[in-house]
């Protein structure tokens, strides 16, 4: 691991945003030296923002497009999978890697859709399971809010509006009655796994990364990356050797957890995570192994290193889900 290096730890979901519900203390000693060494900026971004800023440049949509060998000279849509739960005032849902989807079945729940929508040219790419793309020969103009800002849950104030918002509507409620009772989502029922019920449509998205600096992640919306590693030590197996002064380590495991506002789960992750990261992570930096930490989160960005001399700052409180 080169010792100059600059290492920025994006965690999306990292603090916990439901007032209702009380994070339970738990000991997270190497996460609160940190703390205490850091400096703290609040930069109030949204969770989208974040997304751009760090996993691909450019258009989404040609980016997936070039990696995939799709033809990019048509007009494409941002399609998310989603599974719909009506709720008392609001629609729950749930997406990403919970919905536990295979590329098997989300190419079979594509080839559904595009034998019905065959006459309105509609066809959808499962580039990711768990994210898909849809081309249409047919210019749609409309505005919506990213699948990645809606924390889980889809109120009535929540639709597309625009020239053709209507007709995204019309499509999805076509759709929702299309996949419902689908003998896919029937196998689906009967092995305990959510069914596919909805899709949430999305124009292209415009993002800032820098592809110089190497990034790490598993995230289904990154583009040309490298597999995030399980814990520091195989981040430095695969470091060994390479003359890189700044990487990127993005992690949206806390997303969907925030999302379904599982603080039990929160907190397993987050003790994990310093047995993985913030203990091996704070080690490099007391041995001089790592320059610099910087945690990157919706609410701002915690930069840390080493202080060179003893100095005197109130002890950092136990973290508590709330602030860094």
């Amino acid at each position: 691991m080169p010792a100059d290096l600059h290492l920025t730890l994006v965690l999306p979901g990292l603090l916990w945003p439901h007032q209702d519900i009380i994070v339970p203390v738990v000991p997270l000693p190497a996460l609160d030296k940190l703390r205490h060494w850091g400096q703290f900026s609040a930069q109030t971004s949204s969770r989208s923002q974040l997304f751009r800023q760090y996993l691909w440049q450019g258009s989404w949509v040609q980016q997936v497009c070039g990696q995939y060998n799709l033809d990019s000279s048509g007009n494409s849509l941002i399609a998310t999978p989603i599974s719909q739960i009506a709720g008392m005032h609001q629609l729950q849902y749930i997406d990403g890697k919970s919905l536990s989807l295979s590329i098997e079945e989300a190419s079979a729940f594509c080839s559904v859709l595009n034998k019905w929508l065959q006459a309105e040219n509609w066809q959808f790419h499962p580039v990711k399971a768990n994210l898909w793309l849809l081309t249409s020969s047919q210019r749609m103009a409309f505005s919506v809010p990213s699948i990645l800002d809606l924390g889980g849950s889809i109120n009535s104030e929540i639709k597309p509006t625009g020239t053709d918002a209507l007709l995204i509507l019309q499509r999805q409620t076509e759709l929702q009655m299309l996949l419902y009772q689908h003998p896919i989502n029937q196998q689906r029922s009967a092995r305990g796994l959510p069914t596919i019920n909805s899709l949430w449509f999305e124009p292209d998205s415009a993002g800032t990364a820098d592809s110089k600096i190497p990034l790490y992640t598993n995230s289904s919306w990154a583009v040309n990356t490298h597999e995030l590693p399980a814990n520091y030590a195989a981040l430095a197996d695969t470091m060994f050797g390479k003359d890189k002064d700044k990487i990127v380590l993005f992690n949206d495991a806390l997303c969907t957890v925030v999302n379904q506002g599982d603080v039990y789960l929160y907190t397993q992750i987050l003790q994990q995570w310093e047995q993985d990261w913030w203990q091996p992570l704070l080690n490099a930096l007391q041995n001089k192994q790592l320059r610099q930490l910087n945690i990157h989160c919706e609410n701002g960005l915690l930069q840390i290193r080493k202080p060179w001399l003893n100095f005197f700052r109130h002890k950092a409180k136990p973290f508590n889900g709330l602030s860094l």
